[in-house]
């Protein structure tokens, strides 16, 4: 099965949000559809699955493709397939012409800049992950969507998986919890553990204290094997068929074998209880993506389904529509320091607390990251 087919069963969406901010956006003007903009290429293509909605998904869907805009030459063009009409000259002119704002592109370092303009036009915003580089970048864009009553969303599809509930539920019944391990089964830094630490804010609830950095350090998607069976939804990477064995000597020159990645959460004590321990664990071994938590009365597994996407379809076309914000500012922050303090711990070799972090302080970057997306893009022209 293709793990990032959309196969979406219910959809809340509405236009109740557009009395509240005080003006219409285009599409109400026009009785068309919102307009959506993206900027820049990145990791996904959610904003194609509106023009492809998912079969199962029966409500009317209330947006559309519109504008693109990408700032290395022939890459946009290359992006039309995913249903855009049109091509703009700059990001400014995206957001003129769009109703809600798609912040895509993969260097993260410049994603205040992108979001910018749209969020002082009190447009929704959405940044794909990781959120930004800085600390300080990432205050700013929260800082601007409140001045301006710009909804803004940015998170991992495994925020809005119904296993979310699940542990939540869990977790009152069984808990105190005292620790959790998480998995996903790709192992680029910046790319995925947002995933894991990110499912577990959604689940378990936030309060982290510090983080600690040990393992493989990968931001070379031409390392991994599988990035473009991954790509090309060839290969479940969760379940490997039978009889399935890496062969690294087919892969491409920079090709190697990878190692797992941890980032060991701890979080402030609760109600008087000892702090609970997470291990977010990434890396290229088969496995589903998971979360197994350990409480006093029990643990439990919970992992999500082949289906991963079809709710991430259903949280943005909720958040287009509506205006309503899926996750609060305050998770998105939390979750985006404990990114930057594992990144601080990787390079420092020690545990490092939340609070202790500078405005200057940052995710790591690499241009073979979005090098290599670029290429793959230009491929498929």
């Amino acid at each position: 099965m293709k793990r990032r087919e959309f196969l979406s069963k219910t959809a809340a969406g509405g236009i109740t949000g557009i009395l509240a901010a005080g003006y219409a956006p285009a599409f109400a003007q026009d009785m068309g559809l919102l307009k959506i903009g993206q900027l820049g290429l990145g990791t996904h293509g959610f904003v194609a699955r509106f023009k492809t909605p998912p079969k199962n998904f029966k409500e009317k869907v209330k947006c559309k493709p519109y504008a693109i805009w990408d700032d290395v030459p022939g890459v946009a063009e290359a992006m039309m397939n995913m249903g855009f009409k049109k091509v703009c000259k700059d990001p400014e002119e995206l957001v003129r012409e769009s109703d809600v704002i798609h912040v895509e592109h993969a260097d993260y370092r410049k994603a205040l800049e992108l979001a910018r303009p749209a969020l002082e036009a009190g447009k929704p915003v959405f940044i794909n992950r990781p959120f930004a580089a800085t600390i300080t970048d990432a205050e700013e864009i929260v800082r601007l969507a409140r001045k301006n009553n710009a909804p803004l969303m940015c998170a991992s599809t495994l925020e809005f998986q119904p296993e979310v509930a699940g542990m939540q539920e869990f977790s009152r019944e069984k808990g105190p919890v005292r620790s959790y391990e998480a998995y996903c089964p790709e192992p680029i830094f910046t790319w995925m553990f947002p995933h894991v630490i990110n499912y577990a804010h959604a689940g378990l609830g936030g309060g982290i204290e510090s983080a600690y950095f040990t393992g493989d350090f990968v931001m070379n998607p031409g390392y991994w094997i599988h990035i473009n069976t991954a790509t090309s939804y060839t290969l479940d990477l969760t379940e490997y068929p039978e009889g399935y064995k890496v062969d690294y000597t087919k892969g491409d020159s920079e090709v190697r074998p990878l190692g797992s990645a941890l980032s060991v959460l701890t979080y402030k004590p609760r109600d008087g209880q000892p702090p609970i321990i997470g291990m977010n664990h990434i890396g290229e071994s088969p496995a589903d993506y998971h979360i197994s938590v350990y409480a006093m009365g029990g643990n439990k597994t919970f992992s999500a389904g082949k289906d991963l996407f079809d709710y991430m379809f259903i949280a943005l076309h909720e958040f287009f529509t509506s205006r309503t914000v899926p996750r609060p500012y305050e998770a998105i922050l939390e979750q985006h320091r404990a990114l930057v303090a594992t990144n601080v711990s990787r390079l420092t070799g020690r545990a490092v607390r939340l609070d202790s972090l500078g405005g200057n302080d940052a995710l790591p970057y690499s241009d073979s990251m979005r090098n290599w997306l670029i290429r793959s893009r230009l491929k498929k022209k």
